[in-house]
């Protein structure tokens, strides 16, 4: 990680927009700059996240007082007179903190410092749910498979388990691999080879999916 001194005795650092995060800091919070660089040192092995990255889509909250760490939510779908009281507190807050001038977009929530070592995966696990969102043949793919995911397997998770394997491919992410071996009363990470092989090779396509994209724009 990029933070090598000692989280025990070291005060956090202060929660940051991530689009103040490339401008002038007080000295003693020089580690936003490195956990900057730690996030696009990771964002570059990671494709999926790396596709949909976007500083502006990104709002922090001050306090880390929500039940999630971090989620992609699409603001227009919440409606501020109808919302829980969580949903309402973010509507509020990602209206106030974020620099664009819709109500209507699309934003990655975070309650947990993004400028945190665990903060940074989150992030980019969250990207990549907004990828998936975003572009028409990942949407497709991932839809037509949590389909056949959730027919087989009775489990309605499939994006969720997908990322979160891409969590452990990409960045050997230990709380995703103790989420695949809690959740659903089944280890997803230990057992069953035949279904990790399936996920994996879900991943290769996510990736040629991308690749297609990219061999497209360079044409």
């Amino acid at each position: 990680m990029a933070d090598d001194l000692n989280t025990q005795t070291e005060k956090a650092l202060a929660p940051i927009q991530l689009y103040d995060a490339s401008g002038p800091q007080p000295l003693a919070d020089e580690r936003n700059y490195r956990f900057l660089q730690e996030l696009f040192d990771k964002k570059a092995i990671d494709p999926v996240a790396n596709y949909a990255y976007n500083v502006r889509d990104v709002v922090q909250r001050k306090n880390n007082d929500l039940d999630t760490y971090g989620a992609f939510i699409d603001i227009g779908t919440i409606d501020p007179n109808e919302a829980s009281v969580a949903y309402k507190s973010i509507y509020d807050d990602a209206i106030k903190n974020s620099k664009k001038l819709s109500d209507t977009d699309k934003i990655i929530y975070m309650s947990e410092p993004w400028n945190s070592p665990h903060g940074i995966l989150t992030l980019l696990h969250e990207f990549r749910h907004k990828a998936f969102e975003e572009n028409p043949k990942l949407k497709n793919f991932v839809d037509k498979n949590a389909k056949e995911f959730a027919n087989k397997y009775k489990i309605d998770a499939y994006e969720e388990i997908l990322t979160r394997f891409m969590d452990v491919k990409y960045h050997d992410d230990e709380v995703s691999k103790d989420w695949l071996r809690n959740k659903f009363n089944a280890n997803l990470y230990d057992e069953n080879k035949k279904f990790q092989d399936k996920i994996y090779k879900d991943i290769e396509k996510v990736e040629n999916i991308l690749k297609e994209k990219t061999d497209e724009n360079n044409r």
